[in-house]
């Protein structure tokens, strides 16, 4: 039997009458460095609970698993913080937390560390900004943090960035169905140029597609290919998430689940859809 272990309650939040039950999670894996950084800056913020992939289940969005049961399996990570792997995806991990495999379901839900920027489209792509949207379509106020590089060098030095935003979000709460994203830049803490609200970018103008170049291949050889790339121009890149990690600053961009064009959505009106004209 697998007993899901957690810090020692602790009374905070909200007007320190109640003891908050924060759940962490990640798409690089239990044991990747920035989950350690993730659980070592919200200790003693309240009972906190782990449950994270046993593997990098990188760029999987909010996709979760139809086709088999999960297994979970109790481990250590990090300064030996007790946690739980899931052979699932990050919005497995925050489903399971929800539905109270661990105890009482978290009232806050902490993404990351991720290895790696997930600003302007590529937020669409990311299992650690899938996981928080997950808790958020769910009704649990969340988080998701990254750091611009995929092999950081200062990563520790987030760990004050990452413990004052999850207290501002305790302290004032976020709209229903909201999350914040917070990507910062690989740089000792001391050399952080600001933080910022920031907009998202446009589509990143480096991701390739690469083919193996094995029997199956249409092309007859292994290859790699530029994805076309919807880049802002000058004065559209301002203060998007880009522009402002690129500056040296933290970009903190607020994002929903709700993806509706709600332009487009009036505009069908006035496109004569008439059903009884497809039967004549």
């Amino acid at each position: 039997m697998i007993r899901c272990s957690a810090t020692s309650p602790r009374r905070v939040g909200y007007n320190g009458a109640v003891t908050l039950r924060i759940l962490l999670t990640n798409d690089d894996g239990i044991h990747a460095p920035g989950l350690a950084v993730l659980r070592g800056a919200v200790d003693g913020l309240g009972q906190i609970t782990t449950i994270a992939p046993d593997h990098n289940a990188s760029a999987v969005a909010r996709g979760i698993t139809i086709d088999r049961p999960l297994h979970l399996e109790a481990t250590t990570f990090g300064e030996a913080w007790s946690g739980l792997a899931c052979d699932g995806t990050p919005s497995d991990c925050v489903r399971i937390g929800l539905v109270g495999v661990c105890g009482p379901a978290p009232d806050l839900v902490v993404s990351g560390v991720n290895c790696g920027a997930n600003m302007g489209a590529d937020v669409t792509y990311s299992g650690t900004v899938g996981a928080a949207l997950e808790a958020a379509l769910r009704g649990r106020p969340a988080l998701a943090f990254s750091v611009e590089s995929s092999a950081p060098g200062w990563l520790a030095e987030a760990m004050p960035l990452v413990r004052v935003m999850v207290q501002h979000v305790i302290a004032r709460g976020l709209p229903r169905h909201s999350i914040l994203n917070v990507n910062f830049p690989d740089r000792p803490l001391a050399e952080y140029a600001g933080i910022h609200p920031a907009r998202l970018g446009g589509a990143g103008c480096c991701d390739r597609v690469f083919l193996s170049g094995d029997g199956a291949d249409p092309l007859g050889g292994a290859s790699e290919h530029l994805v076309p790339c919807d880049h802002p121009t000058a004065g559209e890149w301002v203060d998007t998430d880009f522009d402002v990690v690129g500056r040296g600053c933290v970009a903190v961009t607020p994002l929903r689940n709700d993806l509706l064009d709600p332009e487009l959505l009036a505009e069908l009106a006035t496109w004569e859809l008439d059903l009884e004209r497809l039967r004549v």
